[in-house]
C-alpha cells in the first residue's frame, strides 16, 4: 500500500476511479471512507491534476462541476492540512485572500443576523433585521470583481500552460455563485416583508446555500487554485496580472501596497510579451494578415485622417457607404470633401486639435438607409491630438429591432 501512496500518479489513479464511482452514483460516504482509508494526505495538486487528466479523459467539464462540492468534501479532510498560500502585501495572491477575509466576514454577517432572526421571531424586528441582511447581500456582490480578475488575469496563464480544465471548472462555478445571490436578492426584492416563518423558509432555501457556495469557493482558492497558481507562474506572470488588476476593481478589499516582483521590476518585464513578429499592441497582437482581415470585417467604415490633416488609411470594407479610393491616402481631408463644406470639417479639426470638443455626431436619411456619421478626436495617452477617425454605420437595421433574441439563430445562410 505504501508503494502505492507514495507514488503520485497511481495516488491521482485511485482518486480519480473514486470520482468516477461517484460520477456512476456510488453513495459520497461509501468512497469518502475508501479515500480516507486508503489515502494519508492527498496534496492539493493531486486534486488539480486529478481534475486535469478526467477532462482530457473525457469527462465534461460541466460534469466534473456538478461533482466538485462533492469530491472537495470527500478530500476535506486531506485539504485542510493545506495552509492558505502566504505572499507580501501587494501580491495578486495576498489581494486574492484579503478579500476572501472580508467576504467570509459578509457571509458570517449574514448568518448572525438569520440566527438573531430565528432567537427573536417578532415580525418588527424581523423586517428590521433583513433590511440588514440584504445590505449584506449587496455587499456580497462585489464577489463578481474577485471573480472576474481571476476569469480575465489568472485562468489565462492556467491555459498558457495546457491546464484549461479546472478554470473551466470553476468558472462554472463562479456563474452558479453569481446566479443564487442574483436570485436570493431578486426574491427578497420581492417581497416587502416576510414573518419569521417565511425568512426561516427563505434563508434555509435560499440564502444559506447562497452563503455556503461563496465559502466553498472561498476553500476551493486557497487549498487548491492559488497554491497551484503559485507553483505554476512566474514572477513576470504575477506582475502582469498585477498590473492590469485596477482595470477590474477589487472585492470589500482595496489593497493599500505596491508590490514589486523578487529581483526587482526588470526592462524585461515592462516590455509586451514577445510578439514573434505579430503586431503588438497593449491588449494583444495580430498578424499582419489576421489585422488586415479584422478591419475588413468591421461592420462600419473608418477613416484615418492625421495630426497634420493627411487621410492616412480607410477600411476597405465590402459594403463601404461612401467610396473611398486608394488616391485620397496622403491627401489633405480639405481637398477630399465639396468646397461648401470645408467650413465644417475645418471647424470640427480645430475643436478636436485645441481639445473643446472629442466627437461631432451627424445622421442622414440616403436611399432609404438611416446613416451615422461620426467623428472622433484621437489621443494619446497624455491627451495630445493624433488625428481624427470619421466612423460611418449603417443604423437602418439594428433601429428596426424589437424585442429580444436570445437562441442562436442565424441571419443568412451561405
Amino acid at each position: 500500500m505504501s508503494e502505492v501512496i507514495n507514488n503520485r500518479q497511481k495516488r491521482v489513479d485511485l482518486m480519480k476511479s473514486l470520482i468516477r464511482q461517484l460520477d456512476e452514483g456510488v453513495a459520497e460516504d461509501r468512497v469518502k471512507h475508501q479515500l480516507e482509508t486508503m489515502l494519508d494526505e492527498a496534496d492539493y495538486s493531486d486534486v488539480f491534476l486529478m481534475e486535469v487528466q478526467l477532462v482530457k479523459e473525457g469527462i465534461t467539464a460541466e460534469r466534473i462541476q456538478e461533482l466538485c462540492d462533492t469530491h472537495t468534501r470527500v478530500l476535506k479532510k486531506h485539504l485542510d492540512l493545506q495552509e492558505t498560500p502566504e505572499t507580501l502585501p501587494g501580491h495578486p495572491v495576498h489581494t486574492f485572500v484579503q478579500e476572501n477575509r472580508e467576504l467570509a466576514k459578509t457571509t458570517g454577517s449574514i448568518r448572525v443576523l438569520l440566527e438573531k432572526i430565528n432567537q427573536k421571531p417578532d415580525d418588527e424586528i424581523v423586517t428590521d433585521l433583513m433590511q440588514g441582511v440584504q445590505q449584506q447581500l449587496n455587499i456580497l456582490m462585489d464577489v463578481d470583481k474577485h471573480y472576474r480578475r481571476k476569469e480575465n488575469l489568472l485562468f489565462p496563464y492556467f491555459e498558457k500552460n495546457q491546464l484549461p480544465g479546472p478554470p473551466l471548472v470553476m468558472w462554472g462555478k463562479h456563474d452558479e455563485v453569481r446566479k443564487q445571490l442574483r436570485e436570493t436578492l431578486a426574491g427578497l426584492q420581492q417581497v416587502e416583508s416576510l414573518t419569521a416563518g417565511e425568512v426561516k423558509a427563505f434563508s434555509a432555501f435560499t440564502i444559506l446555500p447562497a452563503l455556503e457556495a461563496v465559502d466553498d469557493m472561498i476553500y476551493k482558492e486557497e487549498k487548491i487554485m492559488f497554491p497551484t497558481a503559485l507553483d505554476l507562474l512566474t514572477e513576470q506572470d504575477w506582475y502582469e496580472i498585477y498590473t492590469q488588476s485596477d482595470e477590474y476593481g477589487y472585492c470589500i478589499y482595496a489593497p493599500q501596497f505596491e508590490w514589486t516582483p523578487e529581483g526587482g521590476v526588470t526592462e524585461e518585464m515592462k516590455k509586451p510579451a514577445a510578439s514573434n513578429g505579430r503586431v503588438q499592441m497593449p491588449t494583444g497582437n495580430f498578424s499582419l494578415h489576421e489585422l488586415i482581415a479584422l478591419f475588413s470585417t468591421l461592420p462600419f467604415d473608418l477613416t484615418f485622417v492625421d495630426a497634420d490633416d493627411t487621410v492616412r488609411y480607410f477600411t476597405p470594407g465590402h459594403n463601404r457607404i461612401f467610396d473611398r479610393s486608394r488616391a485620397i491616402l496622403g491627401r489633405k481631408v480639405q481637398y477630399c470633401h465639396p468646397p461648401k463644406s470645408v467650413h465644417i470639417v475645418n471647424k470640427i479639426v480645430k475643436d478636436f486639435k485645441e481639445g473643446a470638443q472629442e466627437k461631432a455626431a451627424f445622421w442622414i436619411n440616403m436611399g432609404g438607409k438611416f446613416i451615422y456619421i461620426c467623428y472622433y478626436a484621437v489621443r494619446d495617452l497624455h491627451g495630445g491630438y493624433l488625428g481624427t477617425l470619421e466612423v460611418t454605420q449603417d443604423l437602418t437595421e439594428l433601429r428596426a429591432l424589437e424585442g429580444e433574441r436570445r437562441l442562436l439563430e442565424y441571419d443568412t445562410t451561405l
